[in-house]
């Protein structure tokens, strides 16, 4: 029989995520933050799914089963409201079907695949090998450029309404990882691109926010913004990295192939109109 529960052992729930590491590094990381309670689904005792939900209101999940229970249980104790989902694509749909929102309204649904590579293998782009370019930690002084920069990419990338709201959001993205040294930009006589670590932990990263304005692409300045970023984390005794790109997009797909990566799965990520789950949950 299935049973759901806040889990309290984070050693247990670990191990569970790290049986499936590629697709749960997002989870991992927010386990070690702690920012918010996750719930279980056990079958005779074992941890079979794992869900909890972020601090912007995106539920992450690790369910090959019982998806849309455990993600209604982390809900049910959130007072945060549900922004939408992150996970392995399979894992995704099951949710929102079970859910009872597979006909709302969303501002974004892709299907992407997940990409996988070992720092070992990392290939420099000649631009960063040569030193044509460089890639660095962002720091303080990089704040509003990077802002812009998010502000864009929230438009561009989760169809985010342009206005104050996502202004605001885009500062508070920022804010949260510069402190943490998880931002990253390359730059040859200005900045060019930038990327960010929206998982770490301490033997692996998963890359997300890449980003090069409209005007600078079709240079390499992605991937090379990407590899360096790597090669730092490197350096710092890490040793794999994941990403997701959605599977329409060619450039995306042929730069991360371009430095090393390949895929070992598919994801997900769902977000849902602020107006779409009221009387739902």
């Amino acid at each position: 029989m299935i049973e759901i529960s806040r889990v309290h052992d984070a050693f247990e729930l670990d191990a569970f995520l790290t049986l499936h590491a590629h697709s749960s590094a997002y989870l991992r990381s927010e386990l070690r933050r702690a920012t918010g309670a996750f719930f279980v689904a056990r079958d005779q005792g074992r941890i079979v799914a794992a869900a909890t939900q972020a601090p912007s209101g995106m539920v992450l999940l690790q369910a090959p089963q019982c998806a849309g229970a455990v993600a209604t249980a982390v809900l049910n104790d959130s007072a945060r409201r549900l922004a939408g989902f992150f996970g392995p694509l399979v894992q995704v749909r099951s949710a929102l079907r079970d859910m009872g929102l597979g006909q709302v309204g969303l501002l974004k649904d892709t299907a992407e695949d997940l990409f996988a590579l070992a720092l070992a293998d990392l290939r420099v782009p000649a631009i960063l090998a040569q030193e044509q370019v460089r890639c660095r930690v962002a720091v303080e002084s990089d704040f509003e450029h990077l802002v812009a920069w998010r502000y864009a990419f929230r438009q561009a990338t989760l169809n985010d309404a342009p206005g104050e709201k996502t202004m605001l959001t885009s500062g508070a993205d920022i804010a949260a990882l510069l402190p943490a040294g998880s931002l990253f930009i390359l730059e040859g006589e200005q900045a060019l691109a930038c990327c960010s670590f929206n998982a770490r932990l301490p033997r692996m990263v998963q890359i997300g926010n890449v980003w090069t304005p409209p005007a600078l692409r079709g240079h390499g300045y992605a991937r090379a913004v990407v590899a360096g970023a790597l090669a730092i984390a490197r350096d710092a005794g890490v040793v794999e990295a994941v990403l997701a790109t959605g599977r329409s997009n060619a450039a995306a797909q042929a730069a991360y192939r371009a430095i090393g990566f390949n895929v070992v799965g598919d994801y997900a990520t769902v977000t849902l109109a602020p107006w779409t789950t009221r009387g739902v949950l």
